[in-house]
């Protein structure tokens, strides 16, 4: 009778050991080490199996696993989980038998974890998906909300530009005609009306550029230019705001200076930009420096302060809309927080890069770079 035992387990062995079917079969000595492994239990474990104990390839919490004592009743099955060749356990349903002095083991998968897990699958998937709809819904929101708010941020500062430049020049006007007729009451009401004005429309021309910018809109007109005019006219518009805080304003040219490609109206109010807030930020009797150098990368522009400095992680988010930094300007006066953002998205138009380098206490230098106009014999001697 266990002759014919044997002979039987034997042909399912070898169908075993010959196929990569999902069930597993192994061949232990009395001792409970592997002998034989068909395939698909050394796929399963990553490895070949044979001459391991088989308490290696059973995941034993107890410590205590012998295979001899599943081997009294060979028609029961027992649930056990194995280490897989990506460290998550499987579990299988296992079966015992004893011929002789070896132990013939069989393993089938558990089609009900299996079942229970394609459902998670399943469950999860769905949810996903969902969560994916309901994203792109929300997306699609906050695309429309943004287009209106750009659309009201357009129309109201183009409607306000107008009365506020209005309302600008009188006053320039009235300062400069009835400067002998004002008292100085009158005339110090009169510059905080002119000085609230030009704040007032500063920062409307920066909600229109917002809106410009984020609607898509906004172009720049490259032509060969040579910076040099540009630079002269932002100091020229800057320095009485720095004489009024006496503060000095340099321009250092470091060599010959080519020309580039660029937008010379929209580089001006990069600089008008980065001067003006170098202005406020110093100290009275302080210098801000304008350095203009050329390299093979291009033209290259650093703007620099004796300001309060600027900490790692305020530069971290100085380029993002609306951000302002922690360190309040000499001059008292406030800002959107606009004008830096506007000017990346500037020096990005002109496929140019915009950095800062600052240290809290030391000041601060922004620089920007253009990239440099190559003409066609340079271009040869390039190649």
């Amino acid at each position: 009778m266990d002759q014919k035992i044997t002979q039987t387990i034997a042909r399912e062995a070898h169908i075993y050991l010959d196929k990569t079917a999902p069930v597993l079969f192994l061949m232990l000595n009395s001792a409970g080490r592997i002998l034989k492994a068909n395939q698909y239990a050394a796929t399963i474990a990553g490895r070949k199996l044979v001459g391991e104990p088989f308490t290696d390839f059973i995941i034993d919490f107890g410590g205590s696993f012998d295979p001899a004592d599943f081997t009294a009743d060979s028609s029961r099955e027992y649930l056990l989980s194995v280490q897989t060749r990506s460290r998550l356990p499987q579990s299988f349903y296992f079966s015992f038998k004893s011929v002789h002095d070896q132990i013939f083991v069989f393993g089938r998968l558990d089609t009900e974890e299996i079942e229970n897990t394609r459902k998670e699958v399943q469950a999860l998937n769905q949810e996903l998906n969902n969560l994916t709809r309901a994203l792109h819904k929300a997306n699609a929101q906050l695309r429309e909300l943004n287009e209106l708010k750009n659309q009201f941020l357009g129309m109201a500062a183009h409607d306000l530009r107008k009365p506020v430049s209005a309302v600008l020049s009188y006053s320039e006007f009235l300062i400069d005609e009835a400067a002998g007729v004002l008292t100085d009451e009158q005339a110090g009401f009169l510059q905080t009306i002119h000085t609230s004005t030009a704040l007032m429309r500063n920062l409307i021309d920066d909600f229109l550029d917002v809106s410009l910018i984020e609607s898509g809109q906004f172009h720049v007109d490259l032509t060969k230019t040579d910076i040099r005019e540009t630079v002269d006219r932002s100091l020229a518009l800057n320095r009485l705001s720095a004489q009024k805080r006496n503060v000095a304003l340099r321009v250092i040219y470091d060599g010959p200076v080519p020309e580039v490609m660029m937008d010379g109206f929209k580089i001006e109010q990069v600089l008008n930009n980065l001067v003006g807030n170098a202005v406020e930020h110093s100290p009275p009797h302080t210098e801000v420096t304008m350095q203009i150098s050329n390299s093979h990368e291009g033209l290259t522009v650093a703007v620099r302060d004796a300001g309060p400095g600027i900490g790692p992680d305020e530069i971290k988010r100085l380029f993002a809309p609306y951000a302002r930094g922690q360190a309040r300007k000499a001059s008292g006066t406030r800002s959107t927080g606009l004008g830096l953002s506007i000017s990346k998205k500037i020096i990005d138009a002109h496929n140019g890069k915009i950095w800062v380098e600052s240290m809290p206490g030391e000041g601060s230098t922004f620089y920007f770079n253009l990239p440099a106009v190559i003409t066609q014999t340079e271009k040869k001697l390039h190649e």
